[in-house]
């Protein structure tokens, strides 16, 4: 049934979308220009700025310029800058623009990183993540999706965290989380306990409750879509318990909810039986089939970042779960940034944003050679660069350590996909094999093999003489007639194909051949679970591919079931 409030608020969002999105299509016709002319304005603006009187800004008037006179740069070369500004509320240092906030990252190493955004930035922000994807969706199916709340998996701190100078600080999914705090009502299923949840509240329960209980729904949302994909599997094996809830208007007692909020969400559910029976019904025929378009007739859309290392879990989705429902996905960004944004739907690939920041790309075999630095209108197609780009919050020059893969062309801008994180390696002795590397043998054995693969970690264990590759797989309905063994061996010849490196340290015996070990049901979901507890940021959470610290070690050995090595 239309609830008016509900199509009224999603409308506004369309309109901006729309608006957003057409904007994007001007810029994209003579995108070198518009990054040009962006640049300029960021050194006019921050000339005056510690930095810019470093490095000479007011002599800069080209690109040429620029290049010549400002370094290529990395976050320590910031940190002093920013200790400053964080700590003393200095201004003027890095960047001319008022800065309210800092984005919160923690980077490859796990260090706090703490990076300025001026409202310029922001607005960016909620133009190409927000709105454009809209206007994109709408262009690809209609206004349908209008009529209906999103199943949108977002959680925040429930109390705004604020640095010495008084600028507040966090992940910049949650500050736009809570600009439609307001609304939430109108716009999402979940509940404000769920997305603003108190420290261990389960809140995997509340966005899965809260959405069954919405037969129109029109879309499902995520800031990663493996969160959605951990979401719908848990309806699948927790189904039962969320359907006798809904039909009699209880919580279970085993979910865990202070009492505080046991209370509080007692005025936002009732009975449901007539609901609970369609429910049922569709669940208890199996999941052979996906059932996400029977349990939402109207759902329209998913929308999250499901492209390069996220690829997978969007295929997971796709086949298991949604079916042939349209799929947006969200394009490049980082704290430092949003750098491209969908063009299309059920596209691989999306597209540079040239008002979003100014780029510079390092072809990936210049290695150091920042001779060889090009910008958008020297890219190829079909060729791989580091991205380095120059932001609105005082960053220049700036290494993302993205590495990115040029694919096409949205009018007469670039599209490109995402490749890996460049410092995302394993580096025994100096075989650098890439996360994308290590993802690829995983895919290519559960294909191989026809395993539903949950998810993947990898340790480089150095303590093993020789040291050794252990891979750590969590595979679901495990089936009987593949044995733990042809799982190992079929992983191995698939990373010793895709990694020539690797190979040549196992030959030569410097390396051990591959150990795989089995993990228990649940174990990412656990991961999860635990880093929200000790107050991780579930939007900034990405699945452990490579293990870097003796926590990660410890808990993906303890979640070991069984192990397979290689016959000596």
């Amino acid at each position: 049934m239309r609830n008016e409030k509900i199509t009224a608020a999603n409308r506004k969002r369309m309109a901006e979308g729309a608006a957003d999105f057409e904007r994007l299509k001007d810029r994209c016709l003579n995108p070198m220009e518009v990054n040009k002319q962006l640049l300029l304005k960021i050194i006019r603006d921050n000339e005056d700025t510690e930095y810019g009187k470093k490095y000479d800004f007011k002599n800069i008037h080209s690109i040429e310029d620029f290049q010549e006179k400002v370094p290529v740069t990395k976050y320590s070369d910031y940190t002093e800058y920013i200790k400053r500004m964080v700590n003393d509320g200095e201004e003027n240092l890095i960047c001319a623009y008022p800065v309210g906030h800092f984005n919160g990252s923690s980077g490859t190493t796990g260090d706090v990183k703490y990076i300025p955004m001026p409202k310029e930035m922001i607005e960016v922000y909620l133009a190409y993540v927000t709105h454009s994807p809209l206007g994109v969706l709408t262009e690809a199916v209609g206004d349908g999706w209008t009529d209906g709340r999103s199943v949108r998996l977002a959680e925040c701190p429930s109390e705004v965290y604020y640095l010495p100078s008084g600028a507040s600080f966090g992940a910049i999914s949650s500050h736009m989380t809570r600009h439609f705090r307001p609304k939430i009502e109108y716009l999402f299923t979940s509940p404000d306990e769920a997305i603003f949840p108190e420290s261990g509240t389960n809140t995997r329960y509340l966005h899965a409750r809260f959405a069954l209980m919405d037969e129109d729904a029109t879309g499902l949302v995520a800031a990663y879509l493996s969160f959605l994909l951990l979401t719908l599997r848990y309806i699948e094996s927790s189904w039962e318990m969320l359907v006798k809830d809904i039909e009699t208007g209880t919580i279970d007692p085993s979910v865990e909810l202070s009492p505080e909020v046991r209370s509080a969400l007692k005025d936002k559910i009732k009975p449901m039986p007539e609901r609970a029976a369609v429910l049922r019904e569709i669940f208890s025929k199996g999941f052979e089939e996906p059932f996400v378009p029977k349990v939402w007739k109207n759902m329209k859309y998913v929308l999250g970042i499901g492209t390069g290392g996220f690829k997978v879990y969007a295929d997971a989705l796709q086949s298991r779960y949604t079916g042939d429902i349209p799929f947006v996905k969200i394009g490049i960004g980082a704290s430092e940034g949003i750098f491209t944004t969908p063009y299309r739907v059920n596209s691989e690939d999306t597209v540079l944003i040239p008002d979003s920041v100014f780029f510079e790309f390092l072809p990936l075999d210049a290695g150091d050679d920042f001779s060889k630095i090009v910008t958008l209108d020297g890219l190829e197609e079909g060729k791989d660069y580091e991205l380095i780009i120059t932001n609105m919050g005082g960053f220049y020059r700036y290494r993302m350590r993205d590495a990115i893969r040029v694919v096409s062309k949205f009018e007469n801008t670039p599209t490109v996909e995402f490749l890996y994180r460049i410092d995302q390696t394993i580096n025994i002795l100096g075989e650098k094999t890439t996360e994308a590397t290590l993802r690829a043998a995983a895919n290519n054995t559960a294909e191989s093999l026809d395993l539903e693969l949950i998810d993947f970690s990898v340790y480089a264990d150095i303590k093993s003489t020789p040291p050794r590759y252990q891979y750590f797989l969590e595979i679901a309905n495990k089936p009987a007639d593949v044995p733990a063994n042809l799982i190992r061996s079929t992983l191995e010849k698939e990373l010793l194909k895709l990694a020539p490196a690797f190979e040549d340290l196992v030959v030569r015996g410097l390396c051990q051949r591959l150990k795989v070990n089995f993990l228990q049901e649940d174990a990412y979901a656990l991961w999860r679970d635990i880093a929200i507890y000790n107050g991780a940021n579930s939007n900034q959470l990405k699945p452990v591919h490579i293990i870097r610290t003796e926590n990660q070690r410890r808990f993906f050995t303890g979640m070991t079931e069984y192990s397979s090595e290689p016959v000596q």
